[in-house]
Order: structure tokens, then sequence, then C-alpha cells
């Protein structure tokens, strides 16, 4: 039976992976060097490269490498949910500090690379539809590259005069990308009243009360709530007068109704703020995909198995840094899609693998009934070092993505009923969380 649910749990998160990777249209977008249309090469005359930081005089040797040019160029519009924005990608050294400017040096945009990827967002004041811009990198210790062949930032319309425009979509500093749902939360627009906190607790109560008849032992919940991206990097957000979202981190109607459950023993509401804050100076979500990756799900499974380890002590809580290997990955992301430009370019995630085969549930492990949002995918690893059997939804054709139907309990007798949830589904009348039923 366990290995059943495991594959089950396995094909799904390989069939997630190769959606995902197929989105970015490549294979191998590292290798790639793709030239952008809106890129040429034949203007003639001096360019005039940006002023750049220097160490105070005696601190270090002068360098004399240069950093290597940028490359793989690429441009597009897109609206980010308040006005049409230019994107633009361009591949260069790890973490490098990228400057877009003007011919006479000029800097439009300055912002460092994630890794290898920079992505930076620019608008085009009126009248300047078709700026040309050069591209420069600079690397700690080295000198600023050569700079890009000019490129041209100009919006670009179809034959029927309609502007070719990405969505949904956002670019941070420093060349993180978000999605432009949840700015609702962002504002603190989302909250819940002291009434509806108080029914749905009670609902909850009592639908465990039926859950544990069925199952006939002490059954208990875990709800699993990974907070929405931009909160967690809400200094790293353009200000309003940059024409940008701010800086806002405000309450939400998870983190009230997280702090109204907190002295649950029985419903545990496990509300990723305050973890994933901690933890912020790693890559807790994909670099634009509005999902969190591995990294960022390891945090989830920390708070759930502490919960875990406090009814059924045998079972362990693994520690991030010495328990598992982390890799950086480069594959595609759903906001490459949203904003036109999955098969031209390519983003980070993290990927989490357990060190030792050994960390696997054992058969006295307690067992979980899991049902989710597509939030389960990066996570669902980790739950097979916390349940000796996982159950799913099935037959349908994406278990246990939003499917609550709770089947056959009397049999499967599971010791947990696991929940995990993106925040920006978890709304201010908290109906997501009466999907628990039975």
């Amino acid at each position: 039976m366990k290995k059943t649910y495991r594959i089950i749990a396995a094909a799904l998160c390989a069939l997630m992976l190769i959606l995902t990777v197929s989105c970015s249209g490549k294979t191998d977008p590292v290798t790639d060097q793709i030239t952008d249309p809106t890129v040429t090469t034949g203007e003639e005359g001096p360019v005039t490269a940006p002023d750049t930081e220097t160490e105070p005089a005696g601190s270090e040797p002068e360098p004399t490498e240069k950093t290597p040019p940028v490359t793989n160029i690429q441009t597009w519009t897109y609206n980010d949910g308040i006005r049409v924005m230019m994107g633009i990608f361009c591949k260069t050294e790890p973490g490098a500090l990228v400057y877009v400017c003007r011919r006479n040096g000029e800097v439009l945009i300055r912002e460092h690379a994630l890794e290898r990827n920079f992505f930076g967002a620019y608008h085009l004041p009126d009248g300047e539809n078709g700026t040309t811009v050069y591209i420069y990198a600079k690397e700690d210790g080295k000198l600023i590259s050569d700079p890009s062949d000019a490129v041209r930032l100009k919006y670009v319309y179809d034959a029927d005069g309609n502007l070719v425009c990405g969505h949904s979509s956002f670019i941070g500093h420093d060349s993180h990308v978000y999605l432009n749902y949840y700015d609702e939360f962002y504002y603190g627009r989302v909250l819940v009243d002291e009434e509806m906190k108080a029914n749905v607790r009670r609902y909850l109560e009592g639908q465990l009360d039926r859950i544990r008849e069925a199952t006939g032992k002490n059954t208990k919940i875990i709800m699993i709530v990974c907070t929405n991206p931009a909160v967690i990097y809400h200094d790293m957000q353009y200000d309003e007068a940059e024409g940008g979202r701010g800086d806002h981190f405000e309450p939400t109607s998870v983190t009230q109704f997280g702090e109204y459950m907190k002295d649950s023993e029985d419903i545990y509401f496990l509300d990723l703020r305050d973890i994933l804050m901690e933890h912020r100076d790693k890559l807790l979500f994909m670099q634009a995909d509005s999902h969190w990756t591995q990294i960022g799900a390891y945090y989830g499974y920390y708070r759930a198995a502490q919960c875990v380890h406090k009814d059924f002590p045998s079972v362990p809580v693994y520690d991030l840094e010495k328990d598992f290997d982390t890799e950086l990955v480069q594959n595609g992301g759903d906001l490459l899609w949203f904003m036109g430009i999955s098969d031209r370019v390519s983003a980070y995630t993290a990927n989490v693998t357990p060190k030792d085969a050994s960390m696997y549930a054992k058969d006295d492990f307690p067992t979980a009934y899991v049902m989710g949002d597509s939030y389960y995918g990066a996570i669902s690893p980790f739950l097979e070092l916390l349940f000796s059997e996982i159950y799913l939804n099935h037959p349908e054709t994406n278990p246990p993505l939003y499917d609550y139907r709770l089947d056959d309990l009397e049999t499967k007798k599971p010791d947990y009923l696991v929940y995990i949830w993106t925040e920006r589904n978890i709304l201010g009348d908290l109906g997501m969380l009466l999907n628990v039923r039975h």
C-alpha cells in the first residue's frame, strides 16, 4: 500500500516538473544564445560606461580582470498590474551587478543577477518608445565589462495595432519575479473578523469529531499554509514613487487565523510567515514561478514535523543543512509563460534531497491522508519522511490537488489529515478551510 501511494506521488511530482520545464520550451537554456529581433549592432560612436563604486584606497589591490560581457539578451513587454513595462533578461556571471544604461552612461536599471540570471524592469516614459540602451556587468573584484551591443527597448504591436503584452507578473529588486494575483493580500486588505474566526474554528472542530468517529482514533489535522512570496521579500519591491508596490508587511486572514488557532492541540494551523522570514536569504521561491522551491517547502515540512514529533516522539525532525543536499538548477516557470517569454529564457529553482535513505519513514510511523493545492508538489517528497502510509484521493486525474473527498476513512484510519495551501487561496471568508468535511 505504502509503495503504491508513493509511486502515485512520485509520478505527480515528475509530471509537474515536466510541465514546468516544458513551459521554458528549451531543454538547456543555459547554453542557448538567442538574439532578440530588437537587438541592433550597427550603431557607431563612443559609448560611455556607467560610474561604478570603487573600493577605498589601499583596501584591496586594483582589479585588472574584466567581467565577461553579458549574453543572451532578451526584451519583452508586459503589464505588471500597475502599468506597462519593458522586461530585460540576460545571462551574466553569478551574482554580478548589472547596469542597463543609455549611451551617455545614465543608469536606468542597476540590479544584481540571481546567480547567472538577470531580470530587470523599465517603464518607457511617453515619447521614449525605441530607447537604445547598453548592458554592462560587474563582478566583485573585477572591472566592469565591455558594453553589450545596442539594445532597443520598444513596445511591440501586432498587425491589428494591439500591444503584444505579457501579464500577471512583476519584477522586483535583484532579479526576482512575482505573481500579481495576491496584491490584495500584500496591501493587507484580505482580513477576517472575530465572528468568522470563531465560526470556522467551531466548524473544523465539529468536522474533526465526525472524522474521529469514522477512523476510531485520535486523528488530528495539519494545515500548512505558505505565505505569498512578495510578502517574504516585501522590502525588495520598488517604491510607489518608482511605480512599484512599495514595502508592505501587513496582516492577512492567514496570519490572523494562525494566531487564533495557536492553542489548538488537535488542529495544527501552520502559518509559515515567521519561519520563512527567518530564512529568506535562501531561494525559498522559484525565480520566475508562483510556487515555492523545495527549500521553501522544507520549512513547511519542518513545522509539520515538530507537531508530529510532539505526538509521536519516535519521528525525528531533520535539519536542512545537516541532513539534506541542496542544489540550484535552471528550469522554466509559469511567470515566464504569463509574460510570453517561456521559449526564450530560463529561471532558477532549488531541489533538496535526503542524504540517507534511512531517513524515510519507518513502518511504525503515523499515517496521513494528504490533500492540497499546487503547493503540494514541492513538499510531497518530505512527507515520506514523516508518514509510513500516505493516502491520496484517486483515481482522479490529478490527485491530491483540489480534491477533498476523504474517501474511506473507516478503512484507512489515518493519524493525520494534511492540507497544503498557498496563502493566496485563503480568502477573507476562510472558505478553503471549509473543504475539511466528512
